[in-house]
């Protein structure tokens, strides 16, 4: 192939998505920051420390998910589960004070949908038993590769999370 051909094929990103759906914003900047603001409501609402984040997880993963969460794999189904494992201890342990937010978020659209790739690092932590003496504060970061879907939302397709976060003290 020559390169003339493949150039492109880069900008056309990898879309499976209807001929149907609402374009992309065409200003790239505006694109970058409703893709960045997209994730950033995304990872609110299915981080797992509400109740409700079970419906918004169902919400912003494609079912084709795969994903890692430090060294572990997972497809959409055991991401889940770990993540509602995960539910019990953030509610309890922190006793109520558990919060998440971000250091920055970067996103990059794709040329030809809503769709692109997302980089996110932050924080997340609370008081140990509610304890305002026991603070526990780690770093997260992620990576995300979101795709337009037939139905022309947008779904996180890939993610890669990565925390600091052990046992707590």
């Amino acid at each position: 192939m020559r390169l003339s051909t493949f150039i492109p094929l880069l900008a056309l990103g990898s879309s499976a998505a209807g001929t149907d759906c609402k374009p992309r914003n065409p200003d790239g900047y505006a694109a970058s920051d409703e893709l960045a603001a997209w994730i950033g409501k995304a990872v609110d609402d299915f981080y797992p420390f509400r109740d409700t984040w079970a419906a918004a997880y169902d919400a912003s993963f494609a079912p084709n998910l795969s994903a890692t969460f430090n060294a572990t794999k997972f497809d959409f189904n055991t991401l889940r589960a770990a993540y509602g494992s995960f539910l019990p201890k953030l509610q309890g342990q922190y006793a109520g004070t558990f919060g998440h937010g971000y250091y920055s978020v970067v996103a990059v659209p794709h040329a030809s949908d809503r769709g692109g790739f997302v980089y996110i690092t932050g924080w997340a932590g609370g008081y140990i038993d509610g304890d305002a003496d026991r603070l526990y504060n780690v770093s997260h970061a992620a990576f995300g590769v979101v795709e337009q879907q037939e139905d022309c939302s947008i779904k996180i397709a890939e993610w890669r999370e990565s925390s600091n976060m052990a046992p707590s003290p």
